[in-house]
């Protein structure tokens, strides 16, 4: 792990790079942040709603009037009620095959999941409100669910929406190269299902929302814990019909978001509707049953792959039908989205020239799909390098070897996938060899020969992974973009403000923000000061997902800081009477020859002296800057080809497990990351984002699954039921860091997500290899202690506790 320090004192030190102590931190640390708990208004008014108890039915009827009538009740309302006055959510995607989707905040003739909100009621304490809901009456006709992916499209499967022809919300099929002539040629064809289970980010702090509105300004002001408070305002103003002008949305202190809330919810524009109609603010503040059963899931996909390779282990050609689970669609911007990222990486960081996919996005009756940390492309490389691993075991070749023929090379850069994606990286081979040595590889292998010839059942298991950084939202959602925008002021003492349109939940923004500005302007860290998360106050921005905010957050604040740096030159020079080429700036000091200037003095006098500005400039040092490198696209081209990412990082990862063949418990004995990032601003903040990440990844891998009965009543609906990974089951991870420059501002690329990306597919194999003694096939991605058992015996293998696995039938 990177050693910390405060920040130089030195300003002629460059800050990025540096390990730089957050300075958020003494704000939490001390109980000073301020999350959306913290910000809801005495006297506000509390949501709860009345949620579908089935998985699948149509509303026969519904009756309010005893709710209405309930103790401390303001308000009870349905969703056709609730139609009457807004506008529906949909998608936006400009995909010919995709199907028509309109929904509202609340249920209207049918329920498609349990947990769906159905009817909403307003009182003065969350106690009274769901002892109101409680109060409603409603009858159902219950259906049939479908609760499989595969099965969904079956002749006759019970249809989620009877106006669409099929369960399947999209479908798309994709192929380059020669895939007829790849599988006629190769010396051996792999085909297999690799499984996928259903998981979710679950941040500590759940969504929430809190409104109020005035109706004398026609003013609405939302506090949401949103990852993207503008878009959010975009998606708010759509439903309720007011203009964007009007509302403000305020992303307070949150408590992690991890993609779940990149969507903007159905509950938080409900949260707005209901605003709008009360004379007091009102607050919904998700529970964590809600959380569980209702909010955004990920992950669950199921990938039939044919894979052609010759006897070195090439992979000549490649095809993967892709099953992806999208729950009930009802999720904005797209369930979809991540299901299409996956298609797009699923050759990872190989050269596989021939490449196809058949894409089936399907409704069932399950709680909605969506992002979380990886977005799509944790399945993408789970699949590849599990399909490596296995070709290598078909081959009897060491998995190492079957990675260095396929990896991508050197050159050209950037190298363009067989999807289109712009891979402008590093060496894949090179970072991949520094992953073996700093693990060890042989001696490792030595080590595990050694265990299991004592009957212990030791893996290794290893991944390399691409990820797209920086993406083009627009791409995969049909709205919004990649550019980013921010307010540079220089005040008048010479202190800095930076207004974001990135929006922190953890990240370090106020650090790592601060340390690119402090290098431009070369003055202290602490005279910067980063602010985010308000609408009213911030220019139009993307918010933060997708590993964006260190390339575009970084690059916006690089180009408005230079542009201010560069007007205060012109400013020194007229105030030293000598050309601006001759004016340099260092140490917080403007310098010419021997003469010299503070940088406040040159502040001061663009607000206080203006008349030492030169003529025709403009007064003040402000800008609203914006950055986009404009090298993403938001259209497939004519052969299908899409680059989403503005830059892309890399990873390698191992893991060394050793499994208990009689409780099934994975123990995790080393785990490794070799990162590039690119020009790193902080690494003891990108350290912490990968430890992080690491965590998540064994969570999924080992620990956590989202289980519905046959009926799909959801049966993980608290943390006593759904475990996470906590202090004592996360090891300590080993963390190395290349770095390879992006051509962008700063040289930056995306930091938040290598390890979630690699993580998981080194995890995976490491399992597999462990138990690969006593033949059994890992094809699966849920690697929980039960599970672990089935596979033990389902493969028929007789447990002894004092010797471990004795083969045998």
């Amino acid at each position: 792990m990177t050693d910390t320090n405060t920040a130089p004192s030195d300003q002629s030190v460059d800050l990025v790079g540096q390990s730089v102590r957050r300075v958020e931190d003494v704000r939490f640390l001390t109980g000073a942040g301020r999350y959306l708990a913290d910000v809801v208004p005495s006297g506000s008014r509390h949501v709860a709603l009345l949620r579908s108890p089935i998985a699948h039915g149509r509303i026969r009827s519904i009756d309010l009037a005893a709710a209405r009538e309930a103790p401390g009740v303001h308000l009870v309302v349905d969703g056709p009620e609730l139609a009457r006055t807004s506008s529906p959510f949909g998608h936006l995607l400009p995909i010919p095959t995709i199907q028509p989707l309109e929904y509202w905040s609340l249920a209207i003739e049918k329920v498609r999941y349990v947990g769906e909100p159905i009817a909403a009621v307003v009182a003065d304490t969350r106690a009274l409100a769901e002892d109101a809901v409680e109060l409603i009456d409603i009858d159902f006709e219950e259906l049939p669910p479908v609760l499989d992916a595969v099965q969904a499209l079956e002749p006759g499967a019970p249809r989620l929406f009877e106006e669409w022809s099929s369960n399947e919300l999209l479908s798309a099929e994709y192929s380059t190269g020669d895939l007829e002539g790849a599988f006629a040629e190769a010396d051996g064809v792999l085909r297999e299902r690799i499984t996928q289970h259903r998981v979710i980010g679950l941040p500590l702090e759940g969504h929430g929302a809190c409104g109020s509105f005035d109706p004398s300004s026609g003013r609405l002001v939302l506090h949401a814990s949103s990852q993207q408070p503008h878009n959010l305002r975009t998606v708010i103003s759509s439903v309720t019909g007011l203009s964007e002008s009007k509302i403000d949305v305020i992303a307070p202190d949150m408590g992690g978001g991890f993609g779940n809330k990149q969507h903007f919810l159905r509950e938080e524009a409900l949260v707005a509707l209901l605003a709008m109609r009360s004379p007091h603010p009102v607050v919904w503040s998700q529970d964590r049953t809600e959380s569980l059963t209702s909010s955004v899931h990920s992950r669950e996909q199921i990938h039939d792959v044919k894979v052609a390779y010759r006897s070195d282990g090439r992979l000549l050609g490649l095809h993967v039908e892709v099953h992806a689970d999208l729950g009930s669609p009802t999720l904005y911007f797209t369930s979809a989205a991540p299901a299409l990222v996956t298609t797009s990486m699923l050759a990872g960081t190989y050269d596989i020239e021939a490449y196809g996919y058949a894409l089936h996005a399907v409704a069932t009756n399950k709680g909605p799909i969506g992002a979380y940390r990886g977005f799509g492309q944790p399945q993408a490389i789970i699949t590849i390098e599990r399909i490596v691993d296995l070709v290598a075991g078909e081959l009897g070749l060491d998995p190492v070897e079957v990675r260095r023929v396929n990896f991508i090379p050197d050159s050209p850069r950037p190298f363009v996938s067989p999807t289109g994606a712009k891979y402008d990286t590093g060496s894949f081979g090179d970072q991949f060899s520094h992953l073996l040595d700093a693990l060890d590889y042989e001696k490792q292998r030595q080590r595990q020969a050694e265990l299991r010839a004592e009957g212990r059942y030791v893996g290794i298991g290893l991944a390399s992974m691409v990820e797209a950084t920086a993406p083009n939202l627009h791409a995969v959602a049909g709205q919004f973009g990649g550019f980013e925008m921010a307010i540079v002021t220089v005040h008048p003492d010479g202190h800095v403000s930076l207004q974001m349109g990135t929006k922190s939940q953890g990240q370090g923004h106020r650090t790592v923000f601060a340390q690119v500005a402090a290098d431009v302007f070369t003055i202290p860290m602490e005279h910067v000061e980063v602010r985010d998360g308000d609408t009213s106050a911030l220019p139009y921005g993307m918010g933060t997902w997708g590993s964006r905010s260190a390339v575009m957050g970084g690059g916006v604040v690089m180009k408005g800081a230079t542009q201010l740096r560069d007007k205060m030159t012109a400013i020194a020079a007229n105030m030293l009477s000598v050309p601006p080429d001759d004016v340099t700036l260092q140490a917080g000091m403007f310098h010419a020859g021997e003469a010299a200037l503070p940088f406040a003095a040159v502040a001061g006098a663009a607000y206080l002296h203006t008349f030492l500005l030169p003529s025709g400039m403009d007064m003040g040092l402000s800008t609203v800057a914006s950055y986009d490198p404009g090298n993403t696209d938001s259209f497939p081209d004519e052969r299908g080809h899409m680059n989403v990412g503005a830059t892309y990082s890399t990873a390698a990862a191992a893991v060394v497990v050793e499994v208990d063949p009689n409780t099934g418990r994975v123990r995790i004995d080393d785990m490794l990351v070799v990162d590039d990032a690119g020009r790193v601003i902080n690494p003891m903040i990108v350290d912490g984002q990968i430890q992080g990440a690491a965590a998540q990844a064994i969570g999924q891998v080992l620990l956590e699954e989202l289980i519905y009965s046959d009926e799909g009543q959801p049966l993980t609906t608290t943390l006593a039921d759904y475990l996470l990974p906590t202090s004592t089951t996360v090891p300590r991870v080993r963390i190395e860091h290349r770095e390879t420059p992006s051509e962008l501002a700063g040289g930056f690329r995306g930091a938040g997500e290598a390890a979630i990306v690699s993580g998981p597919a080194a995890l995976v194999n490491a399992v597999a290899d462990a138990l690969s003694p006593a033949g059994i096939r890992v094809t699966q991605t849920n690697l929980s202690p039960a599970r672990v058992r089935a596979l033990i015996r389902g493969a028929g293998v007789e447990i002894d506790a004092a010797s471990g696995l004795h083969f045998g039938g």
